[in-house]
């Protein structure tokens, strides 16, 4: 092959590559996306990335006070979001990238494990709620609510100052949301403990992934929305 073939082909090569590579993602719509999804859900705070307790609350008071009309209403607002967001959405909703817009390393965590936790309960998540919204809604709430907050709390903490020992705590995390959704529903009410385990186990892997921890009780599926 002469040369002036082979830098031919080469050429022409390198342009297809160039071509069919496709170019990083911008996540120009994020603000806007994010703005809309603020209006819908009646959240007040520009920059919830930085305060992610705050924006954690605000979506959860939606299963604990409005019941099927919260979640719904969540789950509307999560899949007009995830619309607006297209094929962005998995690389803009991910730690690194609030990470290079100066948002801590925990809070950026924080934040989209909301959105993968909003994944799973406007999906896999949904009918269990469905079936079982009284009892569910009222774990949300009083005192159950509160120990689902400081073991929350407690892992999140723990687990970013000694990440050797995530799993460990990532266990007794989930453990802590079966519980406490066994202690609202019942004993017999197996599918909702299953929710509560996932429920955890979704902001486990957001940050742990390499964590073998499995939620084994029954599975209902639904759709988002």
């Amino acid at each position: 092959m002469s040369f002036y073939v082979l830098t031919l082909l080469l050429g022409l090569s390198g342009r297809i590559v160039a071509q069919t590579t496709p170019a990083p993602p911008t996540c120009d719509n994020y603000m806007t996306c994010q703005a809309a999804l603020n209006q819908e859900l009646n959240l007040t705070n520009p920059q919830p990335w930085f305060y992610p307790d705050e924006f954690r609350n605000k979506v959860e008071q939606f299963y604990q006070q409005q019941g099927v009309k919260g979640i719904r209403t969540v789950c509307k607002a999560f899949r007009h979001f995830k619309g607006c967001m297209g094929s962005e959405y998995s690389a803009c909703i991910a730690p690194s990238y609030f990470v290079t817009a100066s948002v801590p390393i925990l809070q950026s965590y924080q934040f989209v494990s909301i959105f993968n936790q909003m994944h799973y309960v406007c999906g896999g998540g949904m009918q269990i709620y469905l079936d079982n919204e009284d009892c569910m809604s009222t774990t949300w709430g009083g005192e159950t609510g509160d120990l689902l907050n400081a073991c929350r709390f407690s892992f999140e903490q723990k687990s970013d100052k000694s990440p050797d020992n995530a799993c460990f705590l990532a266990n007794t995390f989930t453990s802590c949301f079966e519980q406490q959704f066994q202690q609202g529903c019942g004993l017999n009410a197996r599918d909702t403990q299953f929710w509560g385990c996932e429920y955890a186990r979704v902001e486990v892997f957001t940050r742990f992934p390499q964590c073998e921890v499995s939620c084994v009780l029954p599975y209902a599926g639904g759709i988002i929305g």
